[in-house]
């Protein structure tokens, strides 16, 4: 009983020393933030349509159009990448859970019944032999003590990639909802491309009809007549492509939304309007988007992940320390299992020290360091990248606007010009020619102004897309 008695303690000492040291040495680099250098403030911040106040987070709410946030909602709840990262996320968690397990005892529990027997004829007996029943049962355990801190390292990196991944599937939840926005403006841009088209085959359809009248009384030759229905003809075959554009795009739609290709054309066969651009667009400063792209977020986890990395591998170069004991019961009698003279125990302290394999385990040390520097140079790329897309994205909407702007002014004009050359033709001062030209430029302004409108919504999506604002409103 002493014997026990100074063995537990000594235990308990180790156990104590064990944990004393745990909170004290952690071999490998302990990680920090990489610091950017970024410049404050945009290329375009000084435009009269920016301002560098912070993006609204429901940045799709200021469209003001139901449907668009009711299929936005929809996408974020049924769209299939995004089911497959939830399970993506559950799995780094539950690598994370079994990196933390190294923390703690392994217990396990054994019950057994042998029966032995020898021979009897050995020695020149002929007797019958010994026979022997014994019946043992007990715990035992074992715990690694993580004295240089190769678990603390493991788990550090299990939760940084934890993190990377959720980080992931905010970046894939912003992708998405932007993803949406685009192809139901895509979709609507089609539609009014399809009505200005229609408009344009119905006043043509009025000049052919004035002009073969013409032609019947004489007042009009053949070649204004094949004129006519030439510019006609190839107004209407504008229309099928337009069709095709159109319904593709709510194909896209619906597989985004988790949904059959065909299952929303008809809620989406009324023509939509479009939005107009707000008249001061709230951007932010540069050096925010580090806070708000989860795409940057991920790729920060993931050098922190590396770097953690690097200490795990480097705790492999010191000894382990484990403590190994089990208690139990054990008797030749099932009915004696029970008596206090059954018991028995082992403890066992145990230093592993892989001496031999010195070379292999700076090797991996050398490779956790020469991904932890890759992960440094993709995490500063991606910075770099980020500060590109959002600058190209500002830049593009901001000139799309422009020229909106301008071809408004033109298709006015053309407009006009549509006017005065019917009336000049019917009074007789001018000939169909002039007609037709001025029809022939006014649907080329309205095909070119429905065009820049969609540009322009597209590109503020794009830019509401790479500011990295959005998915927080979903968490």
């Amino acid at each position: 009983m002493r014997l026990a008695r100074w063995q537990s303690t000594s235990l308990l000492s180790t156990a104590v020393g064990a944990l004393f040291f745990l909170s004290a040495c952690t071999v490998g680099p302990d990680y920090s933030e990489p610091e950017m250098q970024t410049v404050m403030g945009w290329a375009d911040s000084n435009d009269a349509f920016v301002d560098e106040q912070a993006t609204d987070i429901r940045w799709w709410a200021s469209f003001e159009d139901p449907l668009l946030e009711k299929y936005i909602a929809t996408a974020i709840r049924e769209n299939r990448d995004l089911r497959a990262s939830e399970n993506r996320v559950r799995r780094a968690a539950a690598l994370r859970r079994e990196s933390f397990s190294g923390f703690l005892p392994v217990v396990g529990s054994q019950a057994s019944r042998s029966r032995d027997g020898t021979s009897g004829n050995t020695a020149n007996t002929f007797s019958g032999g010994a026979r022997s029943t014994q019946y043992d049962m007990g715990l035992s355990a074992s715990w690694e003590l993580d004295i240089f801190g190769g678990v603390r390292r493991a788990e550090e990196a299990a939760t940084a990639r934890l993190e990377s991944e959720i980080e992931r599937q905010r970046a894939l939840r912003l992708a998405t909802l932007a993803e949406v926005a685009r192809n139901y403006y895509e979709v609507r841009g089609a539609q009014k491309r399809i009505a200005i088209t229609e408009d344009n085959i119905r006043l043509q359809a009025r000049t052919y009809d004035l002009i073969r009248n013409r032609f019947e009384m004489g007042e009009a030759s053949e070649f204004d007549l094949s004129r006519s229905r030439g510019q006609l003809r190839s107004t209407e075959a504008r229309l099928p492509n337009l069709h095709a554009d159109m319904r593709a795009g709510v194909y896209r739609l619906s597989i985004l939304l988790g949904q059959a290709p065909g299952s929303l054309l008809e809620e989406m066969t009324p023509s939509g309007t479009f939005p107009t651009p707000p008249d001061l667009l709230p951007i932010g400063q540069s050096s925010e988007l580090l806070l708000r792209r989860p795409d940057l977020r991920a790729a920060e986890r993931e050098l922190a992940a590396s770097t953690a990395d690097i200490g795990a591998a480097t705790a492999d170069l010191f000894p382990r320390f484990t403590l190994l004991g089990s208690a139990g019961r054990r008797s030749a009698s099932s009915a004696d299992l029970g008596s206090s003279g059954s018991n028995r125990y082992s403890t066992t302290q145990l230093i592993e020290w892989p001496i031999f394999q010195g070379f292999a385990l700076r090797a991996r040390v050398d490779l956790q360091k020469a991904e932890a520097e890759e992960a440094l140079a993709r995490y500063e790329q991606a910075v770099l990248e980020a500060l590109a897309d959002t600058e190209s994205a500002l830049v593009r909407f901001l000139r799309e606007r422009e020229t909106s702007s301008i071809l408004k002014d033109a298709l006015e004009n053309r407009q006009r010009a549509v006017k005065l050359a019917r009336a000049l033709f019917e009074s007789g001062e001018e000939d169909f020619l002039a007609v037709l030209d001025a029809e022939r430029e006014l649907v080329t302004a309205q095909d070119e102004q429905a065009l820049s409108k969609t540009r322009s919504v597209l590109e503020l999506v794009t830019l509401y897309a790479a500011l990295g604002g959005g998915w927080e409103a979903f968490e």
